[in-house]
């Protein structure tokens, strides 16, 4: 099992189109289902820093890059909607409740 953390500042006038393409991806990933995933996105105070958390059961298998609308979503954040570099770190869970 691995979890990572995104965090992503986004450029403000990209916000809403961000988070519309954010529900979208959600709902695809929803209708697809993959195996061995979890996944969510965070917003913090300020409004424009977001975090992604990402769990996979197995770090050999990445189940959302099956789904095309999670691809997109991905290739258009880093191309588009981040006014700085994306923060990319793995954390190490020490403890949880029904959360990883």
């Amino acid at each position: 099992m691995s979890v990572h953390s995104f965090r992503a500042k986004i450029k403000p006038a990209k916000i809403a189109e961000m988070e519309e393409a954010g529900e979208k991806m959600f709902a695809a990933i929803a209708a697809a289902q993959p195996e061995g995933v979890r996944y969510a996105w965070t917003k913090l105070e300020d409004g424009e820093t977001y975090v992604f958390l990402v769990e996979f059961e197995n770090d050999d298998n990445t189940p959302l890059l099956a789904v095309p609308a999670f691809k997109e979503v991905m290739a258009t954040l880093k191309s588009e909607w981040i006014s700085e570099p994306l923060v990319v770190e793995r954390l190490t869970p020490i403890g949880s409740y029904k959360l990883f």
